[in-house]
């Protein structure tokens, strides 16, 4: 029989519990550096999926952003005498989102987000760590800006409460055309088909959506009116927040007042409408923002529930996620809501100025279906 060598001799007498003095101090120190890299390393919340175990994931939870210096690459400012004596070193100043509304994302996945109290829109860029502002300018300065949209060249259209207008930035972020003044009341969310050049604007105090030439700038047409008094027709609004386009460039309204939604065609004829007052699932409170993922599910953000309700687009409810909180997966006020080509969901707070970011999980074929079986 072949004698042990040295080292598994040792390494028997250590799970013997005998003597090994060489081992017992690397694996102490193993242990040691393991600790050490775990403190090291940043606090992670558990992962959040809806709905839970053992019903299939639909929704993942990925991030969220509130302090803008949080976002950032440390910046070093130039430092004194003082500080280079004590090596000390001054990064950028903090500064959070106060009541972020309207949120959208470009191509390149930076992220554009309306903070009406601090009157800037954020752009934020989540791999290259930066974040930048559009304020607008001497001419045409920001008042309340609410709604947002970027187009395929990378122009910005922001729409602003108290300007009763639009404002269109360059992709270099420089204010180059305010429009709409003549047009609208009080304008709030806004979407763009980019496929048939309009830029659609919900307009709550004149209860209708405007819609423009997204080249030219040119005011369009209107879509629906306002609801007579005790009326809930369909075509007529009662204070419409925000809107939202399907792939077929459907029409999406979020009817705040009338608690439901209203899709209208491309040329602005009536389709459907869904939704009602109250706290069972399809039903609304404060229906704010909406959108609509790559399969033609629908999303609606309620300020009441604190949650967004996902639904068929005939508005039938499938998930609801969220509820009333700070943590992540929780709301306060929760007012916009974009989906990116990735069906990454954006969301936006206003009582606790906050981003949140989630992923839609497409549903995955069964095996019977891979093999050739109709999906659905």
């Amino acid at each position: 029989m072949n004698q042990p060598t040295r080292r598994q001799f040792t390494t028997a007498l250590f799970l013997l519990g005998g003597a090994a003095p060489a081992v017992v101090q690397e694996a102490a120190a193993q242990k040691a550096a393991a600790k050490k890299e775990v403190a090291a390393a940043p606090a992670r919340p558990l992962e959040l999926i809806w709905p839970m175990p053992p019903d299939p994931p639909r929704v993942r939870w990925l991030a969220e952003y509130a302090d803008m210096a949080k976002v950032k690459k440390p910046v070093v400012k130039k430092q004194g005498w003082i500080d280079k004596l004590s090596g000390a070193k001054t990064i950028d100043e903090k500064l959070e989102l106060r009541k972020p509304y309207g949120i959208t994302t470009d191509k390149r996945g930076r992220i554009y987000a309306a903070d009406t109290e601090l009157k800037t829109v954020f752009v934020i860029d989540p791999a290259a760590r930066t974040v930048e502002q559009r304020s607008g300018n001497g001419r045409v300065p920001l008042l309340m800006p609410v709604g947002v949209a970027v187009d395929n060249e990378g122009r910005l259209f922001v729409s602003d409460a108290e300007l009763h207008s639009v404002v269109c930035f360059s992709p270099s972020g420089e204010a180059i055309a305010h429009f709409g003044t003549s047009s609208l009341g009080r304008p709030g969310g806004i979407a763009l088909d980019r496929q048939r050049n309009r830029l659609y604007v919900a307009d709550a105090k004149e209860a209708r959506i405007a819609a423009f030439d997204a080249t030219t700038l040119k005011f369009v047409s209107y879509i629906g009116a306002p609801a007579k008094a005790g009326e809930k027709l369909n075509g007529t609004f009662f204070g419409p927040t925000n809107v939202a386009l399907d792939r077929q460039g459907l029409l999406y309204v979020a009817d705040t007042l009338n608690c439901r939604v209203q899709v209208f065609d491309p040329n602005g004829k009536f389709v459907r409408a869904f939704g009602a007052q109250g706290d069972r699932p399809g039903e609304f409170i404060r229906p704010k923002g909406i959108a609509v993922d790559s399969e033609g599910h629908v999303y609606v953000a309620d300020a009441e529930f604190n949650n967004f309700q996902i639904l068929t687009p005939q508005g039938q409810p499938l998930l609801a996620v969220g509820s009333l909180g700070k943590a992540p997966g929780e709301f306060s006020l929760v007012a916009g809501l974009h989906i990116s080509s990735e069906d990454q969901i954006y969301t936006t707070e206003m009582f606790q100025g906050r981003i949140q970011v989630f992923q839609y999980l497409a549903q995955q074929a069964a095996p019977s279906q891979k093999q050739g079986g109709d999906a659905h």
